[in-house]
C-alpha cells in the first residue's frame, strides 16, 4: 500500500480522535466555567415523611372535618359560631395550597423592586383566609372559589421588636406610598365600635414614606396562588 493510501486509511481515525477530544474539552470547560454549586446546610425547619403525614392527617381528622359540618350548618357547631350562610352539605374543605417557583421568584423580585431601600424585608407571612359566600368581594373583584379557605402572602419587617406583615398604600393619590401594617388594620378591622384605633397603627404609619414612579397603591399581598381540592363543592 502506498503512502497516499495510508494517509486514507487513517483519516476516519483523525476525525474520530478529534471529536473526542473536542468533547473532553467542551467538557472540561463547561466545569471551569459553571462551577459545582455550593453546599447548603439543611434548614432546621426540614420535617420528615412521617412528621408531615402526621401533621396532615390530624388535619383531616380534627379540623377538616369541622370545617365541613359547619359549612353544612350542623346544629352543634353553629350554635358556638353563628352563621348567615346557607347549607352545603357537599362542600369539601380545602387540603393544600400551591406555591409555584415562577411565581415565588416573580413575587420575591417584585418586593424588592417596589420596598424602600430604608424597609428591611425580614421574611414572608402566610395569613389564613376564608372566601366570602357571595360572588364579589367588596371592591368589585369576582369571588373564585366562595367558602373556600385560602391564605395571602406578604413581605414581613420589624418594627418595635416584633416582625409584622406591611403593605404600601398611596392614601392621598398623590404618588407618596405609606406603609401599612397588616396586623395593625385587622386589629382595627375587629375593634369594638368606639375604641380608639392601636397605637402603633397611628405612630408608625408615617415611619416610611416614598415617592412612587406608578399612581395608586403598591400591594405586597399575593393570594389566588392555587389549592386543592379547587372548586370541586
Amino acid at each position: 500500500m502506498d503512502r497516499k493510501t495510508n494517509s486514507i486509511g487513517y483519516l476516519p481515525v483523525i476525525i474520530i480522535t478529534a471529536i473526542i477530544t473536542a468533547i473532553i474539552m467542551y467538557i472540561i470547560l463547561c466545569r471551569i466555567m459553571k462551577p459545582d454549586p455550593p453546599i447548603v446546610d439543611k434548614p432546621n425547619e426540614i420535617i420528615s415523611i412521617k412528621d408531615a403525614v402526621e401533621l396532615h392527617l390530624s388535619y383531616r381528622k380534627n379540623r377538616s372535618c369541622i370545617i365541613k359540618a359547619y359549612e353544612g350548618q350542623d346544629s352543634t357547631i353553629t350554635t358556638l359560631c353563628s352563621t348567615r350562610r346557607t347549607p352545603n352539605p357537599n362542600f369539601v374543605p380545602s387540603l393544600a395550597f400551591d406555591l409555584d417557583k415562577k411565581f415565588l421568584e416573580q413575587y420575591m423580585l417584585y418586593i424588592n423592586q417596589i420596598t424602600a431601600d430604608s424597609i428591611d424585608i425580614t421574611g414572608y407571612r402566610l395569613y389564613l383566609g376564608n372566601y366570602p359566600d357571595s360572588t364579589y368581594f367588596a371592591d368589585g373583584r369576582i369571588v373564585k372559589d366562595p367558602r373556600r379557605n385560602t391564605f395571602f402572602i406578604a413581605p414581613t419587617t420589624l418594627i418595635e421588636n416584633e416582625t409584622r406583615g406591611y403593605t404600601f398604600v398611596d392614601r392621598n393619590n398623590d404618588g407618596q406610598q405609606e406603609i401599612l401594617f397588616l396586623e395593625d388594620e385587622f386589629d382595627f378591622r375587629t375593634s369594638t365600635p368606639g375604641q380608639n384605633p392601636p397605637k402603633t397603627k397611628i405612630n408608625t404609619a408615617s415611619f416610611f414614606s416614598f415617592s412612587s414612579q406608578g399612581g395608586g397603591d403598591q400591594s405586597t399581598v399575593a393570594n389566588e396562588i392555587g389549592g386543592h381540592p379547587p372548586q370541586i363543592q
